[in-house]
């Protein structure tokens, strides 16, 4: 699968023969998955205020609740602010640069995942996605149309479904890997259907719920994207380069069947080392640490920004194989 508007991190796909799949099932497969796109996507928004208030489901430390708020003055800039335990970050991006005041640099994992599904998750097909079957369903008192597909990542095959609503087409489920997010409450906002609620769930475990509600912004002061005066002012860099990967080892390939990716998420410093890192994901509890480990030895040459070395946050993926 491909998201709409970001790349999958250093994940490869094996290529599977056109033969392997029906192509008006894929043609059809296909058509609704655009058709789900293009009702979600507006095609002009006006000036908006976002807010997601989301619960975190953690087994150790209970629910923990938290928000994120997006202001958006189109053609103008952004405002950006998330609170979550003793997490609070405020980001204002106006006049090509950053304005921001943040109680840490690296968003908490829970966060990150929220800004990732708000205000909906859309996903593309990539040509090698195997499609089997498009089944019709039943789920809350609705009619929906489920696309059964497989994406095979090296030696792992997984076995995903994407599910549309009949009546207008939204995307109500997606489970694609160990990840199964439900949309659902849909409401209309400037030409677009978007989910009101947002279920999260890995490995089969319940690990986020989120409301969301979007309103149009019909004034706007000055002071919405006025920058605090203890905020720290962040410019644009005119020339770039990503940080470059020098000692990367890799965990032992063990004996068993088991194949399974972690991610990673942390800061390449301008020392090369990578700092605050976390688990992004993982399966098992067990591979996140060993995979966080792993990376906390990675070196690197540092990004460099109008050249002089600048920090650079990435997302890295661990494979264990056998494991």
């Amino acid at each position: 699968m491909k998201s709409v508007l970001k790349v999958l991190p250093l994940i490869l796909f094996a290529a599977i023969p056109a033969s392997a799949q029906d192509p008006e099932l894929r043609r059809e497969a296909v058509q609704l998955l655009e058709r789900a796109n293009g009702v979600s996507l507006s095609p002009k928004l006006p000036n908006l205020e976002r807010i997601d208030t989301f619960r975190f489901f953690d087994s150790s430390s209970g629910p923990q609740e938290g928000t994120f708020t997006r202001v958006v003055v189109q053609g103008t800039g952004r405002r950006e602010e998330s609170r979550f335990g003793e997490y609070h970050s405020l980001d204002i991006w106006t006049r090509g640069r950053l304005a921001t005041m943040r109680t840490g640099e690296l968003l908490p994992p829970e966060i990150d995942t929220v800004m990732r599904l708000t205000p909906i998750y859309l996903l593309r097909f990539a040509d090698d996605d195997v499609i089997h079957a498009i089944v019709d369903k039943a789920a809350g008192g609705k009619k929906i149309r489920c696309i059964e597909f497989d994406t095979i990542r090296g030696q792992k095959v997984e076995n995903n479904e994407l599910c549309v609503d009949h009546s207008n087409g939204t995307l109500v489920l997606e489970k694609v890997g160990d990840e199964l997010i439900e949309n659902s409450e849909f409401f209309s906002f400037a030409g677009e259907l978007v989910p009101a609620k947002i279920a999260y769930s890995f490995a089969g475990v319940r690990k986020l719920e989120i409301s969301q509600t979007m309103t149009e912004l019909t004034e706007t002061s000055d002071n919405v994207l006025a920058a605090p005066p203890e905020a720290q002012i962040r410019n644009f860099c005119k020339t770039y380069r990503r940080a470059i990967g020098t000692s990367m080892p890799q965990p032992k390939a063990g004996k068993g069947g088991r194949n399974t990716d972690v991610a990673i998420r942390g800061i390449i410093s301008t020392d090369g080392k990578v700092h605050e890192a976390v688990v992004q994901s993982a399966e098992h509890p067990d591979l996140g640490a060993e995979a966080l480990a792993l990376v906390q030895q990675w070196v690197f040459t540092p990004a460099v920004c109008d050249g002089n070395p600048n920090t650079q946050e990435a997302t890295f993926i661990v494979h264990f194989h056998g494991r």
